[in-house]
């Protein structure tokens, strides 16, 4: 009995197995039927990839001699292979980017580009990799090869919305910052740039996406923190024209309390000094969370090293903020039916006084929405005044008719010298590179004494030429790039030039007195007006622009042409052409670099 119902069971199962098989099988056979024509679909898509690459790329990628080391005739579609994936990285990135098929091969049509591109994404994307050239697009010096159908074919019709950004502290805008604590601050104490941004390339180089505060910067920072605290409290030591130890400070009456006082500062007493630091260097009041966090913050501290560390720390702490290293541009403001936030008005604020000056927007007056209040442009915000397009619009343009560059006097342009906002010059120098003149080494045995004085000079020479073209606006670089007027050692006015030349022909300390007297009479003699500089050494600098210093005659009306056939605009300018150049010798490669990267918005394959 026993064994009959053991054999039953066994039979009983093995026939249940028999069962699940046939029925696995016939659920796979249903699958396979079932997946054929999306294989059969694939298989299809790949060979349509295929015969594209190879219908407009294999004069070039043939199997014989392919450019690149690339050859499309051997091009298998198995993303599952490293090597292949880069290849397949490759040739997505040369379509993407325009490169291939090059000018004088048959193109592909905007369809044809946009399917190609968006399978080898697909098919990266199934062995978790990103196009690698996505990166390179986010970069700026890749701006120019956004799609231009795309954007003016009106298929894009909205809404439109910009991604939240931070966008790191220009170097500019922490001096400016700085300067708020007095001019006294940089004589008598080492404050660090932390922001200095790489100028190294010549090449704008201020953009939210590729400048971060790092760890060299924190450090920086830190440092600065530490002694402005110090500043602020106990004072810095330094040594004077006697070499005699003194302190400078400058502490604001609410510190005073806490730094004078014995017992532990009041909650109102700490509020008022929160409050007065927080209005000094971030241009807003503290919240209650912030006033809470940093009075418990300066109480423990004080447990341990009294009133005037925690003090100097609790300082440190706002000093360090985010909002110190960053401008905010995240989009706090209400959200629209479209799931987009505005900037809130705060952030609105910041935004436009750094785009157009390096203040910050408490110190910006602008006109009310009525015609007639004057209030700074924080206080707009913050009063609803910016919310409306036609709102900002109007602060805007009214920011940027009161720093007109035009009012500026051409003799020389720095801080001295009435300009108001520099941020019009600076982006000048930025696009063309030619301040960096003065840092390029040159021989100075060529040159002579007091090179980096003579490329100064130049500089300013460019600067006046490209403000003069500015104010003219004119078909502004058109004319930077063709015209044939040079300013060279103008002074800005004939009384400035008569003044300069009386001094110089005064003043008998100089120790060249001598040689330029004996200028002076050669030049008035001859009939020519004599340079307006002190010294042979001095002069000479106008021969960097094909004249010779001692029998020029200086043009006291400029700007005025130079000799035929020998200059064209800001690029043939000795400026320009020394800073880009190398330490010894002209450097072609470097200015055909920037005429396609700058001029035509082209980049270097890699």
């Amino acid at each position: 009995m026993t064994s009959h119902v053991t054999g039953s069971t066994t039979s009983s199962k093995c026939g249940n197995r028999v069962i699940e098989i046939k029925f696995f099988l016939l659920q796979l056979c249903i699958l396979m039927l079932a997946c054929s024509p999306a294989v059969a679909a694939e298989r299809e898509e790949s060979d349509r990839v295929l015969s594209l690459l190879k219908a407009h790329c294999s004069d070039c990628h043939g199997i014989t001699n392919p450019e690149a080391g690339l050859c499309l005739d051997n091009l298998r579609v198995d993303f599952a292979d490293e090597k292949l994936v880069d290849t397949w990285q490759r040739i997505h990135e040369q379509i993407t980017l325009g490169v291939m098929p090059p000018e004088d091969s048959s193109q592909l049509s905007m369809r044809e580009v946009e399917y190609l591109t968006g399978w080898i994404i697909q098919q990266l994307r199934k062995v978790g990799h990103t196009p690698d050239v996505w990166h390179k697009l986010k970069s700026p010096q890749f701006g120019n090869y956004v799609s231009h159908e795309k954007l003016f074919d009106g298929s894009h019709s909205g809404p439109g919305s910009s991604p939240p950004r931070l966008w790191r502290v220009s170097p500019y805008v922490y001096d400016e910052f700085l300067n708020g604590f007095g001019q006294h601050l940089r004589e008598v104490t080492a404050i660090h740039q932390p922001f200095a941004l790489d100028t190294t390339r010549g090449e704008i180089a201020d953009f939210s996406a590729q400048q971060f505060a790092g760890e060299g910067t924190l450090q920086l920072l830190m440092m600065n923190c530490q002694t402005l605290a110090e500043y602020q409290t106990t004072g810095v030591v330094f040594r004077d024209h006697e070499s005699k130890l003194r302190t400078s400070k400058r502490t604001p009456a609410e510190f005073e309390v806490i730094l004078r006082s014995h017992e532990r500062p009041t909650d109102e007493v700490l509020r008022a000094a929160i409050a007065f630091e927080f209005e000094l260097l971030l241009e807003r009041g503290a919240s209650e969370s912030e006033y809470e966090l940093l009075g418990g913050f300066f109480r423990k501290a004080a447990k341990v090293g009294g009133n005037i560390k925690a003090l100097q720390t609790m300082l440190q702490a706002i000093l360090m903020k985010p909002e110190a290293v960053y401008r905010m541009e995240i989009g706090l403001g209400p959200e629209d039916r479209y799931g987009r936030r505005r900037l809130s008005p705060t952030e609105l604020a910041f935004a436009i006084a750094r785009a157009l000056t390096d203040k910050g927007p408490s110190e910006i007056e602008v006109v009310a929405r009525n015609g007639e209040t004057k209030v700074d442009l924080l206080h707009l915000a913050l009063g609803g005044e910016l919310v409306e397009t036609a709102d900002i619009q109007r602060v805007v343009l009214q920011i940027l008719d009161n720093n007109n560059m035009s009012t500026a006097d051409y003799r020389m342009f720095t801080q001295d010298h009435g300009i108001r906002n520099t941020r019009t010059l600076r982006f000048f120098r930025d696009f063309f590179g030619y301040h960096h003149a003065p840092n390029v080494f040159k021989d100075a045995k060529r040159i002579g004494f007091g090179d980096r004085y003579l490329t100064e000079r130049m500089v300013d020479d460019a600067d006046q030429l490209v403000m003069h073209i500015f104010d003219r606006d004119r078909d502004v670089l058109n004319q930077l790039l063709t015209t044939d007027e040079y300013f060279v050692a103008y002074l800005g006015s004939l009384d400035h030039i008569e003044k300069d030349l009386h001094y110089i022909k005064t003043n008998r300390n100089d120790a060249n007195f001598d040689f330029n007297t004996k200028y002076l009479q050669r030049s008035e003699a001859a009939g020519r007006h004599p340079i307006p500089i002190e010294g042979p050494s001095s002069r000479q600098y106008v021969n960097f622009y094909n004249l010779d210093h001692a029998t020029w005659d200086y043009p006291v009306q400029q700007p005025f042409k130079m000799p035929v056939g020998q200059r064209a605009g800001i690029l043939t300018h000795p400026a320009w052409l020394i800073a880009w150049s190398g330490n010894f010798d002209n450097d072609p490669i470097r200015r055909g670099k920037w005429i396609r990267e700058r001029l035509l918005a082209d980049t270097i394959p890699d």
